[in-house]
């Protein structure tokens, strides 16, 4: 009788407060900001939603005139939910905070939307080249910035996307020959050069899953030999590949799982 009790007491508690939930449309006209700002949503939130929505959404060319955002929440405190309705997709997470105090958004999965990164980008024999300030160029033959990592690899070995993104170039690139350039959410680029081929069907723009082969390992621009150039970007800042910390795709903890989709399921019914 006592269990039955605080159940009930808390299931209402659970309803009372995802009632009082206030609600804000944003109905994009133009872009996100600037649609969001005319309804008064703060920019800490708007920087949120473009971060969060980016491993799923490219705004420069999924987001059309009609589509919506919406943000359950008070006003002035951290949204419990983020959704957007578009005519083609929609995408909804939902806040939760993890026993150690960090808040984070998850699908109703109870997933992040960013992945985990693979931890290279192909099978390779060797790091022929590690990420150096200075490094003596085999061909210039003088001291350069080499902020990459060189994996050896045999002449036609598969190379594949690290994560979940869109292709921003496909092309051959000067020095670095034939390259791929890749986004990963709004602050990751990876680049993959030298490949002797590109993969069938691969076009700007071309949305690509993590662990897609999106070319083969050559030797075309400047270089010694077949091997592959691959640099990851952090906010246009190349990084050390076998050093930085990657993202790693977080889960609603097991015990809070059910909990969490009942108030997911809960929210989305009020769509």
């Amino acid at each position: 009788m006592r269990k039955f009790t605080l159940l009930l007491l808390f299931s209402l508690f659970f309803i009372s407060g995802t009632n009082a939930l206030e609600r804000s449309t944003i109905h994009i006209t133009r872009s996100l900001a600037y649609d969001a700002q005319r309804v008064g949503i703060s920019q800490k939130t708007i920087n949120n939603m473009v971060r969060i929505f980016s491993w799923k959404i490219d705004f420069d060319r999924d987001l059309e005139r009609g589509d919506r955002f919406i943000v359950f929440g008070k006003r002035h405190a951290t949204p419990s939910a983020l959704i957007y309705v578009g005519k083609k997709k929609r995408v909804a997470v939902f806040s939760y905070t993890d026993k150690y105090g960090r808040l984070g958004y998850y699908g109703i999965n109870g997933k992040t939307l960013y992945p985990s990164f693979l931890k290279a980008p192909l099978k390779y024999k060797r790091i022929s080249s590690k990420f150096h300030l200075k490094r003596f160029h085999p061909i210039l033959k003088t001291w350069r910035s080499h902020r990459a990592v060189d994996y050896a690899a045999e002449y036609g070995t598969p190379v594949y996307a690290v994560a979940d993104g869109v292709i921003k170039h496909r092309k051959r690139m000067g020095a670095l020959g034939k390259s791929v350039h890749i986004t990963h959410g709004s602050n990751y680029l990876t680049v993959y050069a030298h490949l002797s081929r590109f993969s069938r069907g691969l076009r700007t723009s071309s949305k690509v899953k993590k662990g897609q082969v999106i070319g083969y390992v050559g030797s075309t621009g400047r270089s010694t030999g077949p091997h592959l150039h691959y640099e990851l970007r952090y906010k246009g800042k190349r990084k050390n590949p076998l050093t930085w910390r990657l993202p790693k795709q977080k889960r609603v903890a097991k015990s809070d799982l059910k909990r969490f989709q009942k108030r997911a399921k809960f929210i989305l019914r009020r769509l």
